[in-house]
């Protein structure tokens, strides 16, 4: 569990995938393991990707996650590539294109599944498929599945046993979000998942977008629910104020993203810059910086 000046809401994501692989693979591509049966194994792949000019300036990017899957039938092999969006408005389908493309190369033959995992609290229409024309035809299309987590039903999952699909829930639609970070925290300690309880708990109260009255009444309940033990592991792990600070932080952060996007557009529909801080308290030099 991460200190409270270290806390990624986009690690923990990716840190929640790679702990429990086989269950992202259900709860993202659900008709894979339909297909195919669950997987038997799995590799982490190397999410460098190669540049196109060696002499193109700056650091390589690097892709979020892209785990190669084995199936018992022998043949069957799928490279999941996820991207993590938090702030649905900056889906950036090109990017993930680029990505695929780099992919395709390294392994050529091979069946790649990108998907775009957003979960940002804030349902909204967005595009799978980004297309280029010119003239007649089409040189260009590419898509992406999209699982948008505020856009899911809680009832489909709330009895499921798959611990990533759990730790989404407090930010599904129809969630009562304090409660469903309590369910979940019970459905980890049942599968004996201390450890997990202990690596994700912050994540689900970020992910649930609990605010700071609403932790105080967590705390309450996990010592009612004789867990106390769960805030004793914040203070090891140097968050002196517990759940409170640490999280309020996290949560923090994310409001900010959501202020700075809310900059952006504002200013590409021509407002000046007086009237964008006046609203959002964003400044000139905070966009400089991000």
């Amino acid at each position: 569990m991460p200190n409270q000046d270290t806390f990624s809401h986009d690690q923990a994501v990716k840190n929640l995938l790679k702990a429990y692989p086989d269950e992202a693979l259900e709860f993202l591509a659900e008709d894979a393991v339909q297909l195919h049966g669950k997987p038997i194994s799995w590799e982490f792949l190397d999410t460098a990707v190669g540049k196109e000019d060696v002499a193109e300036p700056g650091p390589g990017q690097a892709m979020d996650l892209a785990i190669r899957y084995r199936f018992g039938d022998g043949t069957a092999t799928i490279l999941v590539l996820v991207e993590h969006w938090s702030d649905a408005g900056k889906l950036d389908l090109l990017r993930t294109a680029r990505y695929f493309l780099d992919l395709m190369k390294r392994f050529p033959g091979e069946t790649i599944l990108p998907i775009a995992l957003v979960d940002d609290d804030r349902p909204r229409e967005l595009q799978d498929t980004v297309e280029h024309k010119a003239l007649d035809f089409s040189p260009f299309r590419f898509t992406t599945r999209i699982v948008q987590v505020p856009a899911l039903s809680l009832e489909r999952f709330r009895h499921t046993a798959n611990r990533v699909a759990l730790s989404f829930t407090p930010n599904m639609a129809g969630a009562n979000r304090l409660e469903q970070v309590l369910r979940v925290t019970v459905a980890f300690q049942e599968q004996g998942d201390t450890m997990g309880v202990r690596k994700f708990f912050a994540f689900w109260v970020v992910e649930g977008r609990l605010e700071l009255e609403e932790q105080r009444e967590v705390k309450r309940k996990l010592e009612e629910m004789a867990m106390p033990e769960i805030m004793e592991w914040f203070k090891q792990e140097g968050i002196e104020e517990g759940i409170e600070k640490g999280i309020e932080r996290g949560i923090e952060q994310g409001i900010r993203t959501s202020k700075l996007e809310d900059a952006r557009k504002m200013l590409d529909r021509g407002c000046d810059w007086a009237f964008v801080t006046d609203i959002t308290g964003i400044k000139p030099e905070d966009l400089e910086t991000v």
